[in-house]
């Protein structure tokens, strides 16, 4: 496996964010055809194509503070060389921590 691969490899995270996208396209679907909107309701087949366009498009600007917290969480935990090769500078445990191996799960 090549180092973008290991990159690209299916995590818990891509997998909850992929879920998350399918079940937001859902609810903006039945959104598009609630009955309370009234003449503005929408039908027909392209309800479904419209409403994933909408969560794509403002799916990254709910993504990217999650991603950068994340990225935040990581460099925390990272060994240095101040705390060692071997030991997390956050918990002072030894490398990887719990932390870490939640975030790589």
């Amino acid at each position: 496996m090549t180092a973008w691969q290991a990159q690209l490899r299916r995590t818990a995270l891509a997998h909850d964010l992929e879920e998350a996208h399918r079940y937001a396209v859902g609810a903006a679907s039945a959104g598009l055809r609630d009955a309370g909107l009234g003449p503005v309701r929408l039908t027909g087949t392209a309800v479904p194509l419209l409403a994933d366009a909408a969560v794509t498009s403002a799916t990254p600007f709910v993504r990217a503070p999650l991603l950068a917290r994340l990225s935040r969480v990581r460099r925390l935990h990272s060994p240095s060389p101040a705390t060692g090769p071997d030991l997390c500078p956050t918990c002072r445990v030894p490398a990887p921590c719990p932390t870490t191996k939640e975030l790589d799960q």
